[in-house]
């Protein structure tokens, strides 16, 4: 169940998380203003729960200037996360005309629906 990452829905994390199977976290890695932010929520996010498996998608790898995967990693702490759950970083883009799914996007939904079918 997709909810977005803006603040007025930022309250309705808390009602949805005791029932998900994994945490699939999007940022913008063209948007670095916003990244100690991001890091900030996703640590607690997952601070109650040191099992669930989180996939971080670094959304926008094409984007001139983006982050590259060890500085979203390195910016999102992730080190930090703990060594009992699964934690995956992918980098992923949208073709710009919106036609074509990118190998990275069907690499992490693959990755997502194996990691559903090993929690149920």
């Amino acid at each position: 169940l997709p909810v977005g990452g803006s603040e007025s829905l930022r309250s309705y994390w808390k009602m949805y998380l005791p029932k998900v199977l994994l945490l699939v976290y999007v940022v913008d890695s063209a948007d670095h203003a916003r990244l100690p932010v991001a890091k900030q929520l996703l640590h607690q996010l997952i601070q109650n729960d040191s099992t669930l498996p989180v996939v971080v998608l670094a959304n926008k790898q094409d984007l001139e200037g983006a982050y590259c995967i060890t500085d979203i990693h390195d910016a999102l702490a992730l080190s930090d996360i703990g060594d009992e759950r699964k934690m995956f970083l992918i980098g992923t883009h949208v073709a710009e005309d919106g036609s074509e799914i990118s190998a990275s996007l069907r690499d992490a939904k693959e990755l997502i629906a194996q990691l559903v079918l090993e929690t149920q």
